[in-house]
């Protein structure tokens, strides 16, 4: 998803200037008035908007620098915590991740965006109950903006579990919130093809075409409901479709 960039404040750039500088060994000396964080708490804060912002650029030492050096300003800061468990995850260091989690959410236990992330690492890990779990305690948080997404990612982790009918329902609910749910609506498509409510997935599929285009998942369902509708000509045209795309 993109996001339109907007540029930090001014002060913000020059705490994370000045940060970098410490980080990197700057020699500029620094006067007897200069301003000091207010607390050792937004001093931890702010290293770790700089960790985090290593961290989007890939420099993994940088950002690992930055974040474990605002821990030994706040040893409870839950965002510094995640920045390091998904530096740890990036680098496929998964038990340490896990740790660096689960002391993040201990520390915020009602930091929703953390918790999704969390469950993302078990999922990767496949560990699905565990994943299931977490989104199932992240999905009662009606005030986080990206509440279908959750409910999208905890159908899908049902789904591994082999719980059909408790990630229906999710799915569903992530459609309730947001109709425009694109993996939900192909998730459904495709349920209600294995279940032969073939006019029905038809129709989801038709929605999904509408939110989200085209895609290989997409086109081979669509062959593959058509198949089952008896229609062959409507089949050969989406797997020409699938062969070109």
């Amino acid at each position: 998803m993109s996001r339109q960039f907007c540029p930090p404040p001014v002060r913000a750039v020059a705490i994370a200037v000045g940060l970098a500088c410490l980080i990197n060994g700057c020699a500029t000396p620094v006067a007897s008035n200069a301003p000091r964080a207010e607390s050792k708490s937004d001093a931890a804060a702010a290293y770790t908007r700089l960790g985090k912002a290593y961290l989007a650029e890939d420099n993994l030492p940088r950002a690992q620098q930055a974040l474990e050096h605002a821990l030994t300003l706040d040893a409870r800061d839950a965002e510094a915590l995640e920045g390091l468990a998904l530096l740890y995850q990036r680098q496929r260091e998964f038990d340490l991740a896990a740790r660096f989690f689960e002391r993040a959410l201990a520390a915020a236990p009602d930091a929703t965006r953390i918790r999704n992330n969390y469950a993302a690492l078990l999922y990767q890990r496949e560990r699905y109950a565990q994943a299931c779990q977490q989104l199932t305690l992240a999905s009662r948080d009606i005030t986080y903006t990206k509440r279908a997404q959750l409910f999208a990612n905890l159908g899908q982790c049902q789904d591994m579990t082999g719980d059909a009918q408790a990630a229906q329902a999710s799915y569903r609910r992530a459609l309730d919130i947001d109709p425009r749910n694109a993996r939900s609506l192909l998730a459904l498509a495709r349920i209600d093809h294995t279940q032969g409510n073939n006019e029905r997935a038809w129709e989801r599929l038709q929605r999904y075409f509408t939110v989200a285009g085209t895609s290989p998942e997409s086109l081979r369902l669509a062959s593959d409901i058509a198949s089952a509708q008896g229609d062959s000509a409507r089949a050969a045209f989406y797997r020409q479709q699938l062969g070109g795309s």
